[in-house]
């Protein structure tokens, strides 16, 4: 009896202190955890964050809702190149003046461009299976002749085996990473370090021609089995879950095209800290990465081919002025572009900015610049960027409906 008498006015006491603070107020868990949900069913992502008062939500609403053509991103061309010394441009402007001036440009580190805002990156891969091909360049042994001590560079990599990354074998051949699974991992790095970045263009522009002077090197040509070792490296580096492949984007449809313009391609959401590749050569110099693989079944890759193929999903289209209307014509039907602010530094050098609107105004998703810094040589302060100073943002052209923030 005695314990009874304990315990009841203790269950007592409980029962009072629980029907106080419920009674303080009777409906405050309810409408707080109310506000603290993100309705990604709202008209537009501004809707959604301001119907639920909370941070984060415009975002969570682009990533449940805007695919990854419906957004549009900057990136760089020739991402990894490195500014060639004044005695090698030197040499090159005596042999050939127009090459000179579209070499001269430079870019900083794939770190350095990546924080900036850079959301394409652009290699440009030599075959050289048995290693060696491009360890001597020929500017290096003209200087030399000439009594001029070429400047410092460490050209060891460039024996080994494997796909080199270089601009113009022998003459602009200085890189942030000689080796392409260098390349890769100093991409990799960053992407591991910031998880949540929107997806990253990989444009892949193998060289198979190099310059025609005297002694230079015999630049070899992409095949099936050259394409094999490429997707081989990448592999090496990355993992599945790390790329966006034609594989995912087809899922169960017959063809790649019919699958981006039918069920298109993955939300934002499903596609932060991922890549995507793509091969920027002519459809007629990339029919042997397809070969064996029918609608790239198998392949890291997207690539550029006939509007019509079954491989289509993704195009390089360089001129946004002159092919503004089917660059738009594309986009619309769900294809992956991407285009050109500046070329050759005509646009740096004469200040001039209607090609970068007009790229801008294109639709094209991914659009590639020499200048997201500008070359204070010049004196103009070109550059280009997102307005607003955006990562990436809702597509001019093909605007998902509500799509009315920034997606950083």
């Amino acid at each position: 009896m005695k314990r009874v008498a304990i315990w009841v006015p203790a269950l007592a006491i409980l029962a009072i202190a629980v029907a106080l603070a419920a009674s303080c107020s009777p409906s405050a868990a309810p409408v707080a955890e109310a506000a603290k949900t993100c309705d990604l069913k709202a008209a537009s992502a501004s809707a959604s964050a301001a119907e639920a008062a909370l941070a984060g939500c415009d975002a969570k609403w682009i990533d449940a809702n805007v695919a990854i053509n419906q957004l549009q991103s900057m990136g760089t061309h020739n991402s990894y190149k490195e500014q060639i010394p004044d005695v090698e441009m030197a040499l090159i402007r005596e042999r050939s003046p127009d090459a000179a001036i579209t070499l001269d440009y430079a870019h900083r580190s794939f770190a350095e461009q990546l924080d900036k805002g850079a959301r394409q990156i652009e290699l440009d891969p030599s075959d050289d299976p048995q290693g060696g091909l491009f360890a001597t360049p020929l500017a290096r042994k003209l200087l030399t002749e000439k009594g001029v001590t070429p400047p410092d560079y460490d050209l060891a990599v460039m024996s080994r085996p494997g796909i080199k990354v270089i601009r113009v074998s022998d003459i602009d051949y200085r890189s942030h990473c000689l080796l392409f699974t260098d390349c890769l991992k100093q991409i990799k790095a960053w992407s591991d370090a910031h998880p949540t970045h929107t997806p990253i263009l990989m444009m892949i522009n193998p060289k198979s021609s190099g310059i025609s002077w005297p002694g230079a090197a015999k630049v070899l040509p992409w095949g099936k089995e050259a394409f094999d070792r490429m997707d081989a490296e990448i592999r090496s580096v990355f993992s599945a879950n790390q790329l966006i492949t034609p594989d995912q984007v087809r899922g169960a449809h017959a063809t790649l095209r019919e699958a981006v313009t039918t069920t298109g391609w993955p939300k934002l959401g499903d596609a932060r800290g991922k890549l995507i590749f793509t091969i920027d050569l002519s459809a007629e110099a990339n029919k042997p990465y397809a070969d064996g693989h029918p609608s790239l079944r198998g392949r890291v890759a997207f690539m550029t081919t006939f509007p019509d193929a079954p491989e289509a999903a993704y195009f390089t289209m360089n001129e946004p002025e002159q092919q503004q209307a089917e660059i738009q014509s594309l986009v619309k039907q769900g294809f992956l572009i991407r285009t050109r602010a500046d070329a050759d530094t005509k646009e740096a050098r004469a200040g001039t900015t209607t090609r970068r609107e007009a790229a801008l105004a294109s639709g094209a998703q991914y659009i590639s610049t020499d200048y997201l810094w500008p070359d204070d040589r010049f004196g103009t302060g070109y550059t280009a960027t997102l307005p607003d100073a955006a990562i990436t943002r809702c597509n001019p052209v093909l605007t998902a409906p509500g799509c009315d923030a920034k997606a950083e």
